[in-house]
């Protein structure tokens, strides 16, 4: 065997060898790869599993948080029904208290007497007499200031409460009584519940003369405090009505 033939038959021994090589190693690689994959798939399985299962719970709070939000709509209307019938005597007259207002300013805008007004819209004239001096301070250039109401016994008047209403206080020397208020109800900025005639005595610890003066204190104090003295008030039944100066009316 010549020196050549020698060579080419070692060249083609290690070309053999390496194939072999080469293949052992490719399997060892499919396997190892193979093996990866399988682990990864399992991690994938679980991983889509978990993520299934927490799926679910997020479906399911969903589902919990819609029924707890019908929930609180229904209870939410429930509320406001409630809220409503336990002041339906003062948001009835608060929605009739602005409506005469506006049409009384139409009225003495046109030039019609308190007598005509009062007997057309029949109301008593010294309500659209009320009216027409609040109109009458609105008027440009015109300094007159409105007389306060004075009372004996140092009395106090307050707002209290949060969100859109609370409780207006009343102190002096002789009684302390509160009344409901709240914000912006029929065109007003603000209506407070008052006691009634029959129901003065009973709830302030007053005589039924003081009613309408104490009443009167309350909505100065009230237009002094909130609108900073450029409102106005009216006295109702159940209602006492005040209006900033913004207010259609004023």
């Amino acid at each position: 065997m010549t020196t050549q033939e020698e060579e080419n038959r070692i060249a083609e021994a290690v070309a053999q060898q390496l194939q072999t090589i080469v293949a052992s190693q490719q399997e060892q690689f499919a396997k190892g790869f193979e093996l990866t994959m399988k682990n990864a798939l399992k991690g994938v399985d679980k991983a889509n599993a978990a993520l299934e299962k927490e799926r679910k719970a997020v479906e399911n709070e969903l589902d919990a948080v819609k029924v707890l939000r019908k929930k609180a709509e229904r209870e939410g209307e429930k509320m406001a029904m409630e809220a409503y019938e336990a002041h339906r005597d003062q948001y009835e007259e608060a929605a009739r208290t602005e409506l005469l207002r506006n049409l009384c300013i139409l009225h003495i805008e046109v030039g019609k007497s308190n007598r005509d007004i009062a007997v057309w819209l029949d109301v008593p004239q010294p309500f659209v007499e009320n009216i027409r001096q609040v109109l009458k301070r609105k008027e440009q250039y015109h300094t007159d200031k409105p007389k306060r109401t004075i009372l004996e016994g140092s009395p106090k008047v307050w707002l209290s409460g949060a969100g859109r209403g609370g409780d207006v206080h009343f102190e002096s020397r002789e009684t302390a009584f509160t009344c409901w208020w709240e914000f912006g109800a029929y065109g007003t900025f603000i209506i407070v519940e008052i006691p009634t005639k029959e129901k003065w005595e009973k709830v302030t610890q007053l005589p039924l003369e003081k009613r309408m003066n104490v009443l009167h204190f309350i909505g100065e104090q009230i237009v002094l405090s909130e609108t900073y003295d450029k409102g106005s008030f009216i006295i109702g039944e159940n209602v006492l009505s005040v209006y900033d100066a913004d207010a259609k009316a004023q």
